[in-house]
């Protein structure tokens, strides 16, 4: 089982990884622990969202990138 990633401390410009194999930037962050905002760099399962903006579920993040 992947670590928790606490999202309260992640700041803006990190990227992270996706339980569904997309690699995000964080866009902004209301440091609620509960979502995120970030854009897509890395999307292998469909290309066309790279560059697109979404929030995310903390249970979406598996790992920190950087």
């Amino acid at each position: 089982m992947a670590e928790v990633v606490n999202l309260i401390t992640l700041e803006v410009g990190v990227k992270v990884f996706t339980t569904a194999g997309a690699t995000i930037e964080i866009i902004e962050n209301p440091k609620d622990g509960v979502w995120i905002f970030g854009k897509y760099t890395i999307n292998p399962n469909d290309p066309s969202l790279v560059g697109t903006e979404e929030m995310f579920f903390a249970q979406d993040i598996t790992e920190v990138l950087n």
